[in-house]
């Protein structure tokens, strides 16, 4: 009955061994990052979980754009020039604004999964979004 007793509890021990030993499985991100430009040396991308709607939101900025220059040509701000839908899809582009440092837009009405190829600067940015919602996406320039 003692052996009984002994091999019960080690038993028991192993079992809560092994369950532990199990590795715990990743929480998967939201998005990937598929592609980034050199010169994109800022990157953010967040969700708001308050908002409602599906939009995702492109802010570039340059660090040094706006700037006059007293030799050479002004530092120009960072432009985004195409916004490329290659899975899911948006109804709108709307600007927000465009300033000597850069140029926000959003997308809207979007369909989800969404991977999405922009070039901003002559730089691509090439992001999958796995989840619905509102996201802000900003890249800091330094050109």
């Amino acid at each position: 009955m003692n052996n009984f007793k002994i091999i019960l509890i080690a038993l028991f021990v192993l079992s809560a061994i092994s369950v532990n030993a199990q590795p715990k499985p990743k929480a998967e991100r939201p998005y990937n990052i598929l592609e980034r430009g050199q010169h994109m040396t800022r990157l953010s991308i967040i969700k708001d979980q308050r908002a409602k709607e599906n939009t995702v939101q492109i802010e570039a900025v340059n660090a040094s754009g706006g700037t006059p220059r007293i030799d050479g040509p002004d530092m120009v701000g960072a432009d985004i020039t195409n916004i490329l839908a290659t899975v899911g899809s948006y109804n709108k582009i709307q600007e927000i604004s465009k300033t000597g440092r850069g140029h926000t837009l959003q997308l809207q009405q979007v369909v989800f999964p969404l991977k999405v190829r922009i070039t901003i600067s002559n730089q691509v940015l090439e992001v999958l979004f796995k989840e619905e919602g509102f996201w802000k996406i900003t890249v800091g320039m330094n050109q």
